[in-house]
């Protein structure tokens, strides 16, 4: 366990290999980083269904319900240093210099969450110089740009997102380690077993919502092991200790593998299917095309979330992958890198 500890603190940003290449005749020109907020306090808050499905004490958490933690803001400013390291080693920058704040943007969701991720990665790209995380919504509200929202009321699409997204496969898939999440909070001895009578954990399909202006929605199984499997995935990265995660009962990489299967296929569901991504993506990858096509950046940083990356990932036709030693499919503070390089002797960009 101690290995996986590890590596869930420091390789969580992990989405892509960071190239250097070996072509004398290749320069980067610029690149545009898409990264998923650090490391947070859970979604919800004390006193939520979460105290009612498990006997066992969560802990308490030392910042508000969903705000990026102390060790989150560190983590992020060390994976601005490693960026910095990289961005010096392909000559987008001078070491000890600072681009011009016209030649940067650090864009974030206007969720403190997203706003502080994307403070602590300026500092640690930017060390010392004068450039500025921005948000264009009032804090608190999302920003449309990463607000995964479905922006069409046409039946049509609604009857196909909906039969794309197969809710019954996916609880099937699921039995496993509904199973296994039941056994480890011990549902059965929870307040929602022995007041009101509800003692099995996959007990209902669930059903799915699909509604202009709102995100993607399911209820049921899938949703309440989605809350809970984060809640306890977040302990762990927080360092929390282990006798006091749902009583030590997940003591093994293929247990927290199989709780956090739920989290992931609860996002597939709902943002990975092929309707549904390419609308609520729609406007994150049109601004990633204009800023790489039109804008004097040479970094871009966007800070969103875990569905933006969904998303993104099935309406551009990414391959299925598996990170190593992680059991997120888009894990906190994980980064995606789009970058532009030019032929030198061509004068042609890749």
């Amino acid at each position: 366990m101690s290995k996986i500890r590890k590596v869930a603190v420091f390789l969580m940003f992990v989405f892509c290999s960071l190239m250097t290449f070996s072509s004398e005749n290749l320069q980067l020109e610029k690149v545009v980083i898409f990264s998923r907020h650090g490391l947070r306090s859970p979604l919800t808050s004390p006193g939520s269904r979460l105290s009612k499905v498990t006997p066992y004490e969560w802990e308490n958490w030392d910042v508000p319900a969903s705000h990026l933690t102390k060790k989150g803001a560190i983590l992020e400013t060390y994976f601005g240093q490693y960026i910095n390291d990289w961005l010096i080693q392909n000559e987008v920058i001078k070491k000890g210099e600072c681009l011009s704040p016209d030649n940067v943007q650090i864009y974030t969701n206007s969720l403190q969450r997203t706003i502080a991720t994307g403070q602590s990665l300026t500092t640690g790209i930017f060390p010392g110089c004068d450039i500025k995380t921005e948000h264009k919504m009032e804090i608190g509200k999302m920003d449309p740009v990463f607000n995964p929202v479905i922006t069409t009321d046409n039946a049509k699409f609604k009857e196909e997102a909906l039969k794309g997204m197969n809710l019954k496969k996916q609880n099937q898939e699921l039995k496993g380690s509904y199973s296994l999440l039941s056994d480890v909070i011990n549902y059965t001895k929870s307040e929602e077993c022995l007041k009101e009578g509800k003692c099995k954990f996959f007990n209902e399909e669930g059903t799915l919502k699909i509604e202009k202006d709102k995100e993607p929605g399911v209820d049921g199984p899938i949703k309440l092991g989605t809350q809970i499997g984060d809640a306890l995935l977040l302990q762990y990265y927080e360092g929390y200790p282990l006798d006091k995660i749902a009583g030590n009962n997940i003591n093994t990489r293929e247990k927290w593998q199989k709780i956090t299967d739920i989290k992931n296929g609860y996002e597939d569901l709902l943002f990975a299917t092929e309707k549904v991504a390419k609308n609520v993506a729609a406007p994150l990858i049109k601004y990633i095309y204009n800023d790489v096509s039109s804008s004097n950046h040479k970094v871009t940083v966007l800070v969103g979330h875990d569905s933006n990356l969904v998303a993104m990932f099935a309406a551009l036709g990414f391959k299925d992958y598996k990170l190593e030693e992680q059991v997120e499919k888009t894990p906190i503070g994980g980064k995606v890198f789009f970058e532009i390089w030019k032929d030198k002797k061509q004068e042609k960009e890749k």
